[in-house]
Protein backbone atom coordinates (compact mmCIF):
# COMPACT_ATOMS: atom_id res chain seq x y z
CA UNK A 1 0.00 0.00 0.00
CA UNK A 2 2.60 2.13 1.10
CA UNK A 3 4.24 1.77 -2.75
CA UNK A 4 1.08 2.52 -4.22
CA UNK A 5 0.74 5.48 -2.58
CA UNK A 6 4.08 6.93 -3.81
CA UNK A 7 3.75 6.18 -7.13
CA UNK A 8 0.46 7.18 -7.32
CA UNK A 9 1.75 10.68 -5.50
CA UNK A 10 4.51 11.13 -7.96
CA UNK A 11 1.96 10.32 -10.96
CA UNK A 12 0.07 13.47 -9.52
CA UNK A 13 3.17 15.72 -8.76
CA UNK A 14 4.06 14.81 -12.64
CA UNK A 15 0.65 16.00 -14.08
CA UNK A 16 0.80 19.02 -11.68
CA UNK A 17 4.07 20.31 -13.24
CA UNK A 18 3.03 19.70 -17.01
CA UNK A 19 -0.01 21.51 -16.83
CA UNK A 20 2.13 24.69 -15.19
CA UNK A 21 4.59 23.99 -17.87
CA UNK A 22 2.10 24.21 -20.44
CA UNK A 23 0.90 27.71 -19.10
CA UNK A 24 4.38 28.83 -19.32
CA UNK A 25 5.75 31.00 -22.29
CA UNK A 26 7.43 29.00 -24.45
CA UNK A 27 11.31 29.35 -27.01
CA UNK A 28 11.18 27.38 -29.60
CA UNK A 29 14.80 26.98 -31.18
CA UNK A 30 15.17 28.15 -34.74
CA UNK A 31 14.97 26.23 -37.74
CA UNK A 32 18.19 25.20 -39.20
CA UNK A 33 18.46 27.13 -42.63
CA UNK A 34 21.07 24.38 -44.72
CA UNK A 35 22.86 25.35 -47.63
CA UNK A 36 21.24 24.73 -50.81
CA UNK A 37 23.00 24.05 -54.15
CA UNK A 38 21.94 26.68 -56.94
CA UNK A 39 21.85 24.51 -60.38
CA UNK A 40 20.57 27.19 -62.55
CA UNK A 41 24.00 28.79 -63.75
CA UNK A 42 26.13 25.82 -63.85
CA UNK A 43 28.92 23.70 -61.61
CA UNK A 44 29.71 25.69 -58.38
CA UNK A 45 26.72 28.03 -57.41
CA UNK A 46 24.82 27.92 -54.18
CA UNK A 47 21.91 29.86 -52.44
CA UNK A 48 22.50 32.45 -50.01
CA UNK A 49 20.84 31.01 -47.12
CA UNK A 50 17.93 33.70 -46.72
CA UNK A 51 18.15 35.08 -50.12
CA UNK A 52 17.18 34.07 -53.81
CA UNK A 53 20.80 35.10 -54.71
CA UNK A 54 22.82 32.05 -56.30
CA UNK A 55 27.04 32.63 -54.87
CA UNK A 56 29.97 30.77 -56.48
CA UNK A 57 33.18 31.14 -54.82
CA UNK A 58 36.25 29.96 -56.40
CA UNK A 59 39.11 31.26 -57.25
CA UNK A 60 43.08 30.20 -58.89
CA UNK A 61 46.76 29.09 -57.96
CA UNK A 62 49.49 29.76 -59.92
CA UNK A 63 52.88 29.03 -60.18
CA UNK A 64 55.81 29.41 -62.77
CA UNK A 65 59.21 29.72 -63.61
CA UNK A 66 60.61 30.78 -67.02
CA UNK A 67 64.24 31.15 -68.38
CA UNK A 68 65.27 32.36 -71.52
CA UNK A 69 68.54 33.64 -73.09
CA UNK A 70 70.49 37.25 -72.67
CA UNK A 71 71.99 40.01 -75.49
CA UNK A 72 73.46 43.24 -74.61
CA UNK A 73 70.15 45.99 -75.26
CA UNK A 74 70.53 49.51 -76.34
CA UNK A 75 67.37 51.62 -74.62
CA UNK A 76 65.66 54.03 -77.12
CA UNK A 77 65.14 57.08 -75.94
CA UNK A 78 61.62 56.58 -75.96
CA UNK A 79 62.00 54.29 -73.25
CA UNK A 80 63.91 56.92 -70.67
CA UNK A 81 62.08 60.41 -71.87
CA UNK A 82 65.79 61.85 -72.51
CA UNK A 83 68.60 60.05 -73.17
CA UNK A 84 69.99 56.93 -74.32
CA UNK A 85 71.59 53.77 -72.54
CA UNK A 86 73.47 50.75 -72.51
CA UNK A 87 72.64 47.96 -70.94
CA UNK A 88 75.11 44.85 -70.54
CA UNK A 89 74.08 41.11 -71.04
CA UNK A 90 75.45 40.21 -67.67
CA UNK A 91 73.14 42.71 -66.05
CA UNK A 92 70.16 40.74 -67.09
CA UNK A 93 68.22 38.74 -65.56
CA UNK A 94 67.32 35.26 -67.22
CA UNK A 95 65.67 33.28 -65.05
CA UNK A 96 62.31 34.46 -63.18
CA UNK A 97 59.66 32.80 -60.69
CA UNK A 98 55.87 33.87 -59.80
CA UNK A 99 53.66 32.86 -57.61
CA UNK A 100 49.73 34.04 -58.24
CA UNK A 101 46.30 34.16 -56.47
CA UNK A 102 43.33 34.83 -57.33
CA UNK A 103 39.97 35.15 -55.73
CA UNK A 104 36.89 35.27 -57.53
CA UNK A 105 33.00 35.74 -56.38
CA UNK A 106 29.94 35.50 -58.75
CA UNK A 107 26.92 36.44 -57.26
CA UNK A 108 23.30 36.15 -59.65
CA UNK A 109 19.56 36.72 -58.98
CA UNK A 110 16.80 36.20 -61.27
CA UNK A 111 14.32 39.59 -61.80
CA UNK A 112 11.76 40.11 -63.95
CA UNK A 113 14.80 41.90 -66.03
CA UNK A 114 16.60 38.59 -66.45
CA UNK A 115 19.49 37.86 -64.26
CA UNK A 116 21.38 40.26 -62.18
CA UNK A 117 25.48 39.45 -62.24
CA UNK A 118 27.93 40.67 -59.82
CA UNK A 119 31.58 39.67 -60.13
CA UNK A 120 34.70 40.60 -58.10
CA UNK A 121 38.14 38.81 -59.08
CA UNK A 122 41.04 39.84 -56.55
CA UNK A 123 44.43 39.30 -57.93
CA UNK A 124 48.16 38.70 -56.00
CA UNK A 125 50.80 38.38 -57.81
CA UNK A 126 54.77 38.02 -56.67
CA UNK A 127 57.34 38.12 -59.44
CA UNK A 128 60.81 38.04 -59.26
CA UNK A 129 63.60 37.96 -61.60
CA UNK A 130 62.87 38.32 -65.29
CA UNK A 131 59.23 38.31 -64.87
CA UNK A 132 59.36 41.16 -62.01
CA UNK A 133 61.05 43.65 -64.12
CA UNK A 134 60.93 45.58 -67.87
CA UNK A 135 62.70 47.78 -69.69
CA UNK A 136 59.59 50.47 -69.23
CA UNK A 137 60.50 50.64 -65.80
CA UNK A 138 64.28 50.36 -66.13
CA UNK A 139 64.63 46.73 -64.01
CA UNK A 140 66.47 44.04 -65.54
CA UNK A 141 67.51 42.51 -62.32
CA UNK A 142 64.75 42.22 -59.89
CA UNK A 143 64.27 41.18 -56.84
CA UNK A 144 60.93 40.00 -55.01
CA UNK A 145 57.68 42.25 -55.55
CA UNK A 146 54.29 41.49 -54.69
CA UNK A 147 51.43 43.49 -56.03
CA UNK A 148 47.55 43.15 -55.37
CA UNK A 149 45.19 44.08 -58.00
CA UNK A 150 41.35 44.69 -58.41
CA UNK A 151 41.21 42.44 -61.66
CA UNK A 152 37.28 42.17 -62.42
CA UNK A 153 34.47 44.40 -60.33
CA UNK A 154 31.37 44.91 -62.10
CA UNK A 155 27.94 44.55 -62.37
CA UNK A 156 25.55 43.24 -65.17
CA UNK A 157 22.03 43.74 -65.81
CA UNK A 158 19.64 44.36 -68.34
CA UNK A 159 22.38 43.90 -70.81
CA UNK A 160 24.33 46.42 -69.00
CA UNK A 161 27.45 46.23 -67.70
CA UNK A 162 29.28 48.73 -65.17
CA UNK A 163 32.55 48.11 -63.57
CA UNK A 164 36.12 46.99 -64.89
CA UNK A 165 35.17 44.14 -67.50
CA UNK A 166 36.72 42.45 -69.76
CA UNK A 167 37.85 43.78 -73.17
CA UNK A 168 35.14 44.47 -75.54
CA UNK A 169 37.27 44.65 -78.68
CA UNK A 170 39.82 41.26 -78.31
CA UNK A 171 38.84 37.77 -79.48
CA UNK A 172 42.06 36.03 -78.59
CA UNK A 173 42.40 33.55 -76.02
CA UNK A 174 44.53 33.42 -73.24
CA UNK A 175 45.52 29.67 -73.55
CA UNK A 176 49.58 30.82 -74.58
CA UNK A 177 51.84 31.08 -71.34
CA UNK A 178 53.46 33.97 -73.15
CA UNK A 179 52.64 35.99 -76.54
CA UNK A 180 53.35 39.07 -78.24
CA UNK A 181 50.19 39.67 -79.66
CA UNK A 182 47.64 41.18 -77.67
CA UNK A 183 44.92 38.77 -75.99
CA UNK A 184 43.37 41.44 -73.81
CA UNK A 185 44.03 43.74 -70.96
CA UNK A 186 45.12 41.39 -68.10
CA UNK A 187 43.63 43.99 -65.42
CA UNK A 188 40.33 44.80 -67.07
CA UNK A 189 39.08 47.86 -68.30
CA UNK A 190 36.52 50.25 -66.85
CA UNK A 191 33.66 50.88 -68.44
CA UNK A 192 30.09 51.47 -69.28
CA UNK A 193 28.86 48.92 -72.11
CA UNK A 194 25.22 47.67 -73.47
CA UNK A 195 25.10 44.10 -75.22
CA UNK A 196 21.88 43.42 -76.98
CA UNK A 197 21.13 39.89 -78.40
CA UNK A 198 19.01 38.99 -81.58
CA UNK A 199 18.41 35.12 -81.19
CA UNK A 200 19.89 32.45 -83.40
CA UNK A 201 23.49 33.42 -81.49
CA UNK A 202 24.08 36.89 -83.18
CA UNK A 203 24.97 40.01 -80.49
CA UNK A 204 26.63 43.34 -80.57
CA UNK A 205 28.02 45.58 -77.83
CA UNK A 206 28.42 49.32 -77.78
CA UNK A 207 30.75 50.44 -75.16
CA UNK A 208 32.27 53.38 -73.41
CA UNK A 209 35.80 52.77 -71.73
CA UNK A 210 38.38 54.25 -69.87
CA UNK A 211 41.13 55.28 -71.85
CA UNK A 212 43.68 55.61 -68.80
CA UNK A 213 43.31 52.03 -68.77
CA UNK A 214 44.68 51.83 -72.96
CA UNK A 215 48.29 51.82 -71.53
CA UNK A 216 49.79 53.32 -74.88
CA UNK A 217 46.81 55.62 -75.24
CA UNK A 218 48.43 58.20 -72.62
CA UNK A 219 51.94 57.66 -73.10
CA UNK A 220 53.84 59.52 -76.61
CA UNK A 221 57.30 59.57 -77.58
CA UNK A 222 58.96 62.63 -78.93
CA UNK A 223 61.09 63.72 -81.45
CA UNK A 224 64.03 66.00 -81.27
CA UNK A 225 63.65 68.67 -83.89
CA UNK A 226 63.32 66.55 -87.18
CA UNK A 227 63.34 69.55 -89.72
CA UNK A 228 66.28 71.03 -87.88
CA UNK A 229 65.44 74.17 -87.92
CA UNK A 230 66.34 76.51 -84.82
CA UNK A 231 68.79 73.23 -83.75
CA UNK A 232 68.46 70.42 -81.59
CA UNK A 233 64.93 71.03 -79.62
CA UNK A 234 63.69 68.43 -77.61
CA UNK A 235 59.77 68.26 -77.21
CA UNK A 236 58.67 66.35 -73.84
CA UNK A 237 55.40 64.77 -74.08
CA UNK A 238 53.07 63.74 -71.23
CA UNK A 239 49.68 62.34 -70.63
CA UNK A 240 46.91 64.97 -71.72
CA UNK A 241 43.99 65.53 -68.72
CA UNK A 242 41.06 62.82 -69.72
CA UNK A 243 38.31 64.45 -71.98
CA UNK A 244 36.62 61.60 -73.79
CA UNK A 245 36.04 58.10 -73.20
CA UNK A 246 36.85 55.27 -75.59
CA UNK A 247 34.20 53.95 -78.13
CA UNK A 248 34.41 50.40 -78.52
CA UNK A 249 32.33 47.91 -80.32
CA UNK A 250 31.45 44.67 -81.51
CA UNK A 251 29.26 42.59 -83.72
CA UNK A 252 29.10 38.98 -82.99
CA UNK A 253 27.79 35.45 -83.42
CA UNK A 254 28.14 31.82 -81.59
CA UNK A 255 26.84 28.69 -83.30
CA UNK A 256 27.78 25.20 -83.02
CA UNK A 257 30.57 25.58 -85.75
CA UNK A 258 32.30 28.18 -83.53
CA UNK A 259 32.04 32.28 -83.46
CA UNK A 260 32.86 35.69 -85.55
CA UNK A 261 33.56 38.68 -83.80
CA UNK A 262 34.51 41.97 -85.64
CA UNK A 263 35.80 45.20 -83.88
CA UNK A 264 36.44 48.53 -83.87
CA UNK A 265 37.41 51.20 -81.46
CA UNK A 266 37.80 54.99 -81.77
CA UNK A 267 39.83 56.80 -78.93
CA UNK A 268 40.80 60.39 -79.00
CA UNK A 269 44.81 60.54 -77.76
CA UNK A 270 45.70 63.92 -76.08
CA UNK A 271 49.12 64.93 -74.79
CA UNK A 272 50.53 67.78 -73.32
CA UNK A 273 53.47 69.69 -74.85
CA UNK A 274 55.81 71.37 -72.17
CA UNK A 275 57.92 72.98 -74.94
CA UNK A 276 59.43 76.14 -72.87
CA UNK A 277 58.42 78.11 -76.34
CA UNK A 278 55.46 77.02 -76.30
CA UNK A 279 52.84 75.06 -74.34
CA UNK A 280 50.05 73.37 -76.42
CA UNK A 281 47.08 70.88 -75.47
CA UNK A 282 47.66 68.35 -78.53
CA UNK A 283 45.11 65.97 -79.76
CA UNK A 284 44.59 62.89 -82.53
CA UNK A 285 42.10 60.63 -83.27
CA UNK A 286 43.17 56.69 -83.51
CA UNK A 287 40.91 54.09 -84.39
CA UNK A 288 41.56 49.96 -84.85
CA UNK A 289 39.03 47.22 -86.34
CA UNK A 290 40.19 43.51 -85.75
CA UNK A 291 38.34 40.66 -86.56
CA UNK A 292 38.88 37.12 -85.06
CA UNK A 293 36.86 33.45 -84.75
CA UNK A 294 37.09 30.52 -83.65
CA UNK A 295 36.08 26.81 -85.39
CA UNK A 296 35.55 23.76 -83.10
CA UNK A 297 37.15 20.54 -84.59
CA UNK A 298 35.59 17.83 -83.48
CA UNK A 299 36.76 15.93 -85.57
CA UNK A 300 39.86 15.76 -84.20
CA UNK A 301 38.74 15.26 -80.97
CA UNK A 302 36.16 16.98 -78.80
CA UNK A 303 37.39 20.20 -77.48
CA UNK A 304 39.94 21.04 -80.15
CA UNK A 305 39.28 24.58 -81.68
CA UNK A 306 41.19 26.73 -84.29
CA UNK A 307 41.18 30.28 -82.94
CA UNK A 308 42.29 33.34 -85.05
CA UNK A 309 42.59 37.18 -85.11
CA UNK A 310 43.96 39.81 -87.91
CA UNK A 311 44.08 43.59 -86.47
CA UNK A 312 44.84 47.12 -87.99
CA UNK A 313 45.28 50.08 -85.85
CA UNK A 314 45.77 53.74 -86.42
CA UNK A 315 47.08 55.75 -83.37
CA UNK A 316 45.39 53.21 -81.65
CA UNK A 317 48.32 50.40 -81.69
CA UNK A 318 47.55 49.50 -77.62
CA UNK A 319 44.33 47.15 -79.22
CA UNK A 320 47.07 45.12 -81.73
CA UNK A 321 50.34 44.24 -80.21
CA UNK A 322 50.20 46.15 -76.55
CA UNK A 323 53.12 48.42 -75.50
CA UNK A 324 56.07 47.62 -77.49
CA UNK A 325 57.79 44.62 -80.34
CA UNK A 326 60.67 44.59 -77.57
CA UNK A 327 59.74 45.58 -74.41
CA UNK A 328 58.70 43.41 -71.66
CA UNK A 329 55.67 44.19 -69.93
CA UNK A 330 54.03 42.79 -66.74
CA UNK A 331 51.46 41.67 -68.41
CA UNK A 332 52.53 40.22 -72.09
CA UNK A 333 55.68 40.24 -74.16
CA UNK A 334 59.14 39.76 -74.31
CA UNK A 335 62.67 40.72 -73.29
CA UNK A 336 65.49 40.53 -75.90
CA UNK A 337 68.65 42.52 -76.46
CA UNK A 338 69.56 44.45 -79.47
CA UNK A 339 68.14 48.14 -80.42
CA UNK A 340 65.13 48.41 -77.89
CA UNK A 341 62.01 50.44 -79.02
CA UNK A 342 58.74 50.96 -77.60
CA UNK A 343 56.07 52.23 -79.94
CA UNK A 344 53.39 54.54 -78.76
CA UNK A 345 50.29 55.35 -80.18
CA UNK A 346 52.04 58.33 -81.44
CA UNK A 347 54.82 60.72 -81.82
CA UNK A 348 55.06 64.60 -81.49
CA UNK A 349 57.52 66.88 -82.66
CA UNK A 350 58.20 70.46 -84.09
CA UNK A 351 57.17 70.70 -87.44
CA UNK A 352 57.01 74.41 -87.78
CA UNK A 353 60.34 76.39 -89.53
CA UNK A 354 61.30 77.56 -86.46
CA UNK A 355 61.64 75.61 -83.70
CA UNK A 356 59.02 75.49 -80.59
CA UNK A 357 56.89 77.20 -82.40
CA UNK A 358 54.18 74.46 -83.93
CA UNK A 359 53.74 70.91 -82.53
CA UNK A 360 52.40 68.37 -85.14
CA UNK A 361 51.78 64.51 -83.84
CA UNK A 362 52.31 61.35 -85.79
CA UNK A 363 50.14 58.16 -85.73
CA UNK A 364 51.70 54.83 -85.53
CA UNK A 365 50.36 52.41 -87.42
CA UNK A 366 50.24 48.65 -87.30
CA UNK A 367 48.82 45.35 -87.89
CA UNK A 368 49.05 42.16 -87.10
CA UNK A 369 47.75 37.84 -87.68
CA UNK A 370 47.77 35.60 -85.19
CA UNK A 371 46.11 32.19 -84.77
CA UNK A 372 46.26 29.09 -82.00
CA UNK A 373 45.76 25.19 -82.44
CA UNK A 374 44.29 23.44 -80.16
CA UNK A 375 44.27 19.75 -79.53
CA UNK A 376 43.04 17.29 -77.15
CA UNK A 377 45.26 13.72 -77.55
CA UNK A 378 43.56 12.43 -75.13
CA UNK A 379 40.97 14.08 -72.45
CA UNK A 380 43.57 15.25 -69.98
CA UNK A 381 46.67 15.93 -72.56
CA UNK A 382 46.39 19.02 -74.86
CA UNK A 383 48.61 20.94 -76.86
CA UNK A 384 48.73 24.89 -78.11
CA UNK A 385 50.64 25.34 -81.19
CA UNK A 386 50.33 29.59 -81.76
CA UNK A 387 52.25 31.84 -83.96
CA UNK A 388 52.02 35.36 -84.74
CA UNK A 389 53.23 38.00 -87.08
CA UNK A 390 53.08 42.10 -86.02
CA UNK A 391 53.84 44.79 -88.00
CA UNK A 392 54.56 48.69 -86.66
CA UNK A 393 55.14 51.48 -89.19
CA UNK A 394 55.90 54.70 -87.29
CA UNK A 395 54.43 57.73 -88.72
CA UNK A 396 57.11 59.60 -91.40
CA UNK A 397 58.53 61.69 -89.60
CA UNK A 398 59.44 59.64 -86.95
CA UNK A 399 60.92 57.31 -89.64
CA UNK A 400 62.43 60.28 -91.40
CA UNK A 401 64.47 61.30 -88.24
CA UNK A 402 67.77 60.12 -87.20
CA UNK A 403 67.74 57.37 -84.22
CA UNK A 404 70.02 59.37 -81.66
CA UNK A 405 66.57 61.82 -82.03
CA UNK A 406 64.01 59.73 -81.01
CA UNK A 407 63.65 57.76 -84.95
CA UNK A 408 61.91 54.41 -85.45
CA UNK A 409 61.69 52.58 -88.35
CA UNK A 410 59.77 49.59 -89.17
CA UNK A 411 59.26 46.50 -87.42
CA UNK A 412 58.41 43.57 -88.04
CA UNK A 413 58.23 40.55 -85.50
CA UNK A 414 57.26 37.39 -85.99
CA UNK A 415 56.30 34.45 -82.78
CA UNK A 416 55.84 30.92 -82.64
CA UNK A 417 55.27 29.32 -79.25
CA UNK A 418 53.91 25.52 -78.37
CA UNK A 419 53.50 23.87 -74.80
CA UNK A 420 52.15 20.94 -73.94
CA UNK A 421 49.03 20.77 -70.66
CA UNK A 422 48.66 17.94 -68.96
CA UNK A 423 45.86 17.51 -66.27
CA UNK A 424 45.48 14.91 -64.21
CA UNK A 425 43.11 15.89 -61.99
CA UNK A 426 40.25 18.01 -63.19
CA UNK A 427 40.67 21.88 -62.83
CA UNK A 428 44.71 21.42 -62.24
CA UNK A 429 46.82 21.74 -65.20
CA UNK A 430 50.76 21.18 -65.51
CA UNK A 431 51.94 23.01 -68.46
CA UNK A 432 55.24 23.32 -70.74
CA UNK A 433 55.53 25.68 -73.17
CA UNK A 434 59.02 26.85 -75.49
CA UNK A 435 58.40 30.31 -77.71
CA UNK A 436 60.87 31.63 -79.93
CA UNK A 437 60.64 35.48 -81.40
CA UNK A 438 62.37 37.15 -83.98
CA UNK A 439 62.46 41.17 -84.65
CA UNK A 440 63.81 42.91 -87.75
CA UNK A 441 63.92 46.64 -87.79
CA UNK A 442 66.61 49.26 -88.91
CA UNK A 443 68.51 52.18 -87.58
CA UNK A 444 67.57 55.60 -89.21
CA UNK A 445 70.19 57.89 -90.20
CA UNK A 446 72.60 56.06 -88.33
CA UNK A 447 75.37 55.57 -91.01
CA UNK A 448 77.69 53.53 -88.73
CA UNK A 449 77.81 56.61 -86.25
CA UNK A 450 78.35 54.72 -83.20
CA UNK A 451 76.12 56.02 -80.17
CA UNK A 452 77.52 58.27 -77.11
CA UNK A 453 78.80 56.49 -74.44
CA UNK A 454 79.31 53.26 -76.01
CA UNK A 455 82.82 51.49 -76.50
CA UNK A 456 83.45 49.30 -79.59
CA UNK A 457 86.54 47.16 -79.81
CA UNK A 458 86.93 46.07 -83.03
CA UNK A 459 85.47 48.05 -86.52
CA UNK A 460 83.67 45.77 -88.95
CA UNK A 461 85.50 44.16 -92.08
CA UNK A 462 85.88 46.30 -94.69
CA UNK A 463 83.06 45.52 -97.71
CA UNK A 464 80.26 43.96 -95.90
CA UNK A 465 77.40 46.56 -96.83
CA UNK A 466 75.09 48.25 -94.24
CA UNK A 467 78.04 46.62 -91.46
CA UNK A 468 78.75 49.21 -88.64
CA UNK A 469 80.84 49.38 -85.39
CA UNK A 470 77.13 49.56 -83.65
CA UNK A 471 76.55 46.49 -85.42
CA UNK A 472 79.35 44.98 -83.70
CA UNK A 473 78.24 45.16 -80.26
CA UNK A 474 74.25 44.87 -80.88
CA UNK A 475 71.52 42.66 -82.64
CA UNK A 476 69.58 45.13 -84.79
CA UNK A 477 67.50 43.03 -85.44
CA UNK A 478 67.39 40.04 -82.58
CA UNK A 479 66.02 37.13 -81.92
CA UNK A 480 64.97 35.14 -78.48
CA UNK A 481 63.68 31.95 -77.32
CA UNK A 482 62.18 31.22 -73.98
CA UNK A 483 60.90 28.27 -71.66
CA UNK A 484 58.60 28.20 -68.92
CA UNK A 485 56.65 26.17 -66.48
CA UNK A 486 53.53 26.69 -65.17
CA UNK A 487 51.30 24.65 -62.27
CA UNK A 488 47.69 26.21 -61.90
CA UNK A 489 45.28 24.99 -59.81
CA UNK A 490 41.17 26.29 -60.17
CA UNK A 491 38.86 25.47 -57.68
Amino acid sequence: MKVKTLLLAGAAALAGTSAIAADLPSRKAAPVEYVKVCDVYGRGFFYIPGTDTCLKVGGIVRFEVAIQGADNAWRHRSLTGSTHSFVSRNGMDTLGWESRGYLNLDARTQSAWGTVQTVIIMRVNSPSGMLGGNYISNNYATGNSFSPTLQRAFIRFAGFTFGRGSSNFTTTPSFMLNTQYRGGYNNGLMQLAYTATFGGGFSATLALENTTDIGSAVRVNALRNPNGAGGNVTVAGAAGPSRLPALVGNLRVDQSWGALQLSGAVIQNRYIDSNSAQSQNITKTGWAVALGGRFNLPMLAQGSRFDWTVGYSNGLTEMIVGRGLNARTSSNGILMGGLQRVDYNNTIYDCSPLAGQQMCIDNTKAWNVNAILTHYWTPSIRSHLASSYVVVDPGRATRNTDWSNGGLTTGKAFGLAHNLVWSPVRDFDLALEVGYWRLRQGVPGLNGAVPSGVTVGAACPGGIAGCSPFAALFKVSPNQWNLRLRAERTF
